[in-house]
């Protein structure tokens, strides 16, 4: 995508908990250990075909076809998991699974499963992308400990 979104004016870096610093100018406690700043890890850089959908560039985990980055649903306002797979990192055995386990995901239902959103392909970056709503809060095995 050669342009980056605009934010909504609700998704300003105001309302991202720096309420009272300037949108403009970033100080010293606003790095993060990586050297990255909040404003940066909101910055919007891919949006959903439909435009319902936002990416942050906010990597919440990966693994070895997946990485999982923050994002947004316009609709609601609420926070998502916009899921990433490489097709190309994939074996053409695993590939065909893919669809297969999309459309199961769309079919649950259930309170203690995360909700599945929306899905689609990005042809040119041999992608296969779903939404999904975001757990946070540590990983199972955390939790179970």
């Amino acid at each position: 995508m050669n342009q980056t979104p605009k934010l909504p004016s609700e998704l300003s870096y105001a309302s991202h908990g720096k309420n009272q610093k300037s949108n403009e100018k970033l100080e010293e406690d606003d790095l993060l250990l990586n050297g990255e700043s909040d404003r940066d890890k909101y910055q919007v850089v891919e949006a959903s075909p439909t435009g319902r959908f936002y990416r942050f560039n906010d990597e919440l985990g990966s693994g070895a076809y997946k990485v999982v980055y923050r994002g947004i649903d316009n609709e609601s306002g609420c926070e998502i998991a916009w899921n990433v797979i490489k097709l190309s990192r994939l074996p053409k055995k695993e590939r065909r699974r893919i669809a297969e386990e999309i459309s199961f995901l769309k079919s649950l239902k259930h309170p203690s499963i995360i909700s599945f959103f929306n899905a689609w392909i990005n042809k040119p970056r041999e992608e296969v992308i779903f939404i999904t709503e975001i757990v946070t809060g540590g990983s199972l095995k955390q939790y179970l400990k």
